[in-house]
């Protein structure tokens, strides 16, 4: 008997059943997670950089072993087991992150959750530290004194007594108020993080820069420091901060700005130091915990051994449930389920980022709310995997992956048209990364909410349910070529608004256009008569385009991106994507042009298809014209 004939009966109501709550909750799972897995990252105290060679390089593991585990398990027949092994791993992956929470400060002092007594107890410590220790905190050789243009110099170079107030004074016309406004930052900033205010104006300007350099020795300071200042205030104060410190400790201690934001330069020295020594090498001098030092090389390892046996769920998920419906002979049916995963990326998004932003420090476990993020997708993971066990799959022992896949490769890469279109999707992946590993620092630093980032992430899905009705009529009107180049422009565009972005709310119109930048560009692609043949054929393009897109340009996207964020700045990082996105537009619409087939091959096979309403005996024969010029 063919092994793909029915062998028992198929109740395909149970079976819709199941792949759409599979799909739903596998999506919900990952909507409380990984649209905020960044700013985790971040909160561990990585730098733009690292984050992005972290999320490329788990991106690069799941594009390799994804496609080799399906095709092992469709092999065997063993794909209900790899698919529930997968799951289980995949929480095991990011459930282990929490564990880094453990030996770093920044992500278990939770800023505002932990009781203000507490955290007004360790301000008053270090103060009083200051106070009575202050030759030991200030190793000072000089005494300082503000020139006319505000830089700090030397009165002597012998000198050797401890500073005094007197040493930094803010009475010097030129600069009073620049000062006095920098320093208004710092006592803003200590009345906020719990001392009073009669402890703070009771400070003089070098206690306060010896008191800022003691807590951005620690990275809880640091990480709360850099989410209490607005990004210009963080930048003048620094810059103020940098100068006093350094004169002050005679370049002893370095406090700079890059101990929160270092270039590409010292994060490839921390990697080779770390291989090598498993110690930390940071541009300046603290007092850590070893294991803290190396969080980096941590999440790099787990995250990429771990994406090597979790990647392949959705893969292994979506080919049995096509071969299924293949096998039943009802394929109209196929694709439907993303609907549910759009859903669950519309709810559960809004949902954990509300739960965040109202829980405080987790339920008095002093764990930082960010935890929820994994607690929740590891609860709908844990559901996902009990529904796995009923999962609906078919493994044919003659399905030919190898030549399915030769001859989407065949349409396109073989062909000028498809290069074209891999290019294009190799690009907009590589933008895609940029906004969706960054967008939400940006947001971080202009103080918004999670709930912020949770809408954005809801309103982008919500607006590809109505572009799906749209997006036909719309290809067929403006063609697939201007389609996309449509798409690209919509794209520059909403990046270039990101990049100018004044408040954290003002994002929300922009995640609109996603409708276009994804919906439009998706449906323009993956209709080209170029690609389309049959429903195998079609999913084999869709999958080379997705690697194309989610794996290389994404990964390459973010590595990018996180370069270009460390030296230039995140809004330099959005306008060089508009650039991009707009300059490719043109260059786009002249090759396609150039590279189309001619009208008469489609009328070709048109005519052969509808033969038999042909009168045979016609005098000009069309079918031997075709098969002689075909």
């Amino acid at each position: 008997m063919d092994k793909m004939e029915i062998t028992e009966p198929v109740n395909l109501i149970k079976s819709v059943f199941v792949c759409n709550t599979f799909n739903f909750l596998f999506a919900a799972a990952k909507s409380c997670l990984f649209p905020f897995l960044t700013l985790y990252l971040r909160l561990l105290g990585l730098t733009a950089t690292e984050t992005g060679i972290i999320i490329g390089a788990k991106t690069i593991s799941a594009f390799i072993f994804a496609p080799l585990w399906a095709l092992c398990s469709a092999k065997f027949r063993k794909r209900r087991l790899v698919l529930m092994f997968s799951i289980f791993m995949m929480a095991l992956t990011y459930l282990g992150l929490t564990l880094v929470m453990n030996v770093n400060h920044a992500a278990t002092a939770c800023p505002g959750d932990v009781p203000p007594g507490n955290m007004k107890g360790t301000l008053k410590e270090l103060l009083q530290n200051i106070k009575t220790n202050r030759t030991d905190l200030l190793p000072t050789k000089t005494p300082l004194q503000l020139n006319q243009t505000g830089n700090i110099t030397s009165q002597t170079k012998t000198s050797k007594s401890p500073l005094q107030p007197t040493d930094l004074p803010t009475t010097t016309t030129e600069n009073e108020k620049k000062v006095n406004k920098i320093f208004d930052y710092g006592r803003k900033l200590l009345i906020e993080l719990g001392l009073s205010k009669t402890d703070v104006d009771g400070l003089s300007n070098s206690d306060m820069i010896a008191l800022f350099q003691d807590m951005l020795t620690q990275k809880n300071w640091q990480t709360t420091i850099r989410q209490s200042l607005s990004p210009e205030e963080m930048e003048e104060f620094f810059t103020f901060l940098d100068q006093a410190v350094d004169a002050i400790n005679n370049g002893e201690i370095k406090v700079r700005k890059k101990i929160i934001k270092r270039s590409l330069k010292d994060t490839w020295e921390n990697i080779k130091t770390n291989l090598k020594s498993l110690k930390t090498a940071w541009t300046v001098k603290i007092t850590e915990a070893e294991v803290e030092g190396q969080i980096f090389l941590i999440l790099l390892l787990t995250l990429v051994f771990g994406e090597v046996f979790a990647s392949p769920v959705e893969k292994i998920a979506d080919d049995a449930w096509f071969e299924f419906l293949e096998k039943i002979d009802n394929l109209e049916k196929y694709g439907k389920q993303r609907i549910f995963t759009s859903l669950a990326f519309i709810i559960f998004p809004i949902i954990v980022t509300v739960i965040v932003d109202n829980t405080t420090c987790l339920f008095s476990l002093r764990m930082h709310p960010i935890s929820l993020h994994f607690y929740m997708f590891g609860g709908f993971l844990g559901l996902t995997f009990l529904v796995a066990f009923f999962y609906p799959t078919s493994c044919s022992e003659k399905r030919k992956y190898k030549t399915k896949i030769t001859h989407a490769l065949s349409l396109t890469c073989c062909k000028c048209e498809g290069l074209f279109y891999i290019l294009t999707l190799l690009i907009v992946g590589a933008i895609y990364a940029s906004y969706n590993n960054y967008l939400f620092w940006l947001i971080e630093d202009l103080h918004g909410k999670e709930l912020t980032m949770g809408l954005c992430v809801s309103i982008a899905n919500l607006a590809e349910i109505p572009m799906l009705f749209f997006s036909g009529p719309l290809v067929r009107k403006l063609g697939n070529g201007m389609a996309v180049c449509l798409s690209m422009t919509f794209l520059a565009g909403r990046t270039l608004f990101y990049s100018y972005l004044w408040t954290p709310w003002a994002v929300l119109p922009a995640e609109m256009t996603h409708a276009f930048t994804h919906t439009v560009m998706w449906y323009a692609v993956l209709s080209n008569p170029v690609f389309s043949s049959n429903p195998t054929v079609d999913r084999g393009v869709r999958s080379v385009f997705s690697s194309i897109y989610f794996g290389v340009g994404f990964s390459a996207g973010s590595i990018l991106s996180g370069i270009i964020y460390d030296y230039y700045g995140v809004n330099i990082l959005f306008r060089a994507c508009a650039v991009i996105a707009i300059s490719w537009c043109p260059i786009f619409v002249i090759m396609n042009r150039c590279c189309a087939r001619p009208a008469v091959s489609e009328i070709k096979y048109t005519r052969l298809l509808t033969s038999e309403d042909v009168n045979s005996d016609s005098d000009d024969d069309w079918l031997e014209h075709a098969l002689k010029t075909g």
